[in-house]
């Protein structure tokens, strides 16, 4: 028996939307795991392929890597089994195919979230749009038609899936379907907390910050967190920054712009970072006074996890999946209102409510690494076979 772990859908995925994505650190995460435990597997990988230097490619440098064309045409010997970490809609369009082809094989499969699992169309993901669909009529479209294939076809792909792992119990329960025959739950690891941090450039020059990841992603609702921000400002004015990470400059100004929010503002309190790498993420994370994580839809939230684990707090969406993270022990606003929002930082602004909710995740963080630490074993355990 063969194990075979799919890496194709985390190149897709991440040529689509950012150089590292939730799921891509979780399916590297994953490999390490299996690494460290002793299973031996073999990682498909496009043809042509070149991980990027660092991480990505000390893991797969030191891996059986098997080079493929399409996870469609690759023969499987009978009794393998073919892990998928990295679920996407296009991989599950593939997996009935894949089956169709080899009757005997084992497919396990990871999913993050549900696709579309933000339960409102939000106009103002046109920010984050090119061409026509920057019109809200036909994005709104364009949601609505994907949303209602995507629930029509998942019956189908589902079915063909023989395990089913899912990160919370949001997505489990947004998961519940007759055609599937296995689904377990696991708390979702990160190793980005323990990456040895590296100074950003500019950071003797930002002064203190509150932390946005992902801010070229339109589901992590960067625009109200703008709007929020402001609002903040006016009231408390505070000697704060805003620092965002994965956005390149003329995309945020080309945003502000269209907020209505002067040069002169950005200028003086908003400082922003394309790309960082996990070291540079970890300082990020170490130094900032917390994270601001206002997803508008998550299947688990990674930011959450990581920031509690370096040491920080959250002022944190209630919306979809966040909540399951931490519990009671972060400060939850309406991801939709900005009145919640500008309140929530308002109330961590003060040194008081700060110091008490890093207290608290202090404490959690201990709870969470036991949790993980469990999870881990059972999910190896679960892949062997045990």
């Amino acid at each position: 028996m063969n194990i075979y772990i799919d890496y194709t859908a985390v190149i897709e995925l991440e040529k689509d939307i950012g150089k590292y994505t939730g799921a891509g650190n979780y399916t590297r995460d994953l490999i390490a795991l299996l690494k460290e435990h002793g299973v031996a597997f073999q990682i498909l990988i496009y043809k042509g392929f070149i991980p990027r230097k660092g991480w990505e490619k000390d893991l797969l440098e030191g891996s059986r890597l098997v080079r493929i064309g399409d996870i469609t045409d690759f023969r499987f010997s009978k009794g393998d089994l073919l892990l998928l970490p990295a679920v996407t809609g296009r991989i599950l369009v593939r997996v009935a195919q894949i089956r169709k082809r080899n009757r005997n094989l084992r497919i396990y499969a990871v999913i993050h979230d549900r696709q579309h699992n933000i339960s409102r169309f939000d106009p103002m993901d046109r920010y984050f749009q090119e061409g026509i669909f920057r019109l809200v009529p036909l994005l709104y479209a364009k949601y609505r038609i994907k949303k209602l294939l995507y629930d029509l076809c998942y019956p189908l792909w589902i079915g063909s899936v023989d395990k089913v792992f899912t990160v919370s119990n949001y997505t489990l329960q947004a998961l519940g379907h007759r055609n599937l025959k296995r689904i377990s739950y696991f708390y979702q690891p990160t190793s980005v907390a323990l990456s040895a941090p590296v100074k950003v450039p500019g950071y003797d020059e930002m002064g203190e910050y509150i932390l946005f990841v992902s801010g070229g992603r339109p589901e992590k609702n960067l625009a109200r967190a703008l709007l929020a921000f402001r609002d903040f400002c006016r009231e408390a004015e505070p000697d704060t920054r805003l620092c965002i990470t994965g956005i390149d400059r003329s995309r945020l100004y080309y945003i502000a712009r269209k907020l209505k929010l002067s040069p002169g503002f950005m200028d003086q309190y908003v400082r922003s970072y394309d790309y960082v790498d996990r070291g540079q993420l970890a300082f990020l994370y170490r130094n900032c006074r917390y994270l601001l994580f206002l997803s508008k839809g998550e299947g688990f939230g990674l930011p959450v996890l990581e920031a509690v684990q370096s040491g920080k707090t959250v002022l944190c969406s209630r919306q979809s999946a966040m909540p399951e993270v931490c519990g009671s022990i972060l400060y939850y606003v309406d991801a939709f209102n900005l009145a919640s929002i500008r309140e929530g930082m308002i109330y961590l602004n003060d040194d008081r409510n700060l110091l008490y909710r890093e207290r608290l995740a202090a404490k959690k963080k201990k709870i969470m690494d036991e949790q993980i630490a469990l999870d881990k074993q059972v999910l190896v355990d679960e892949v062997i076979g045990l």
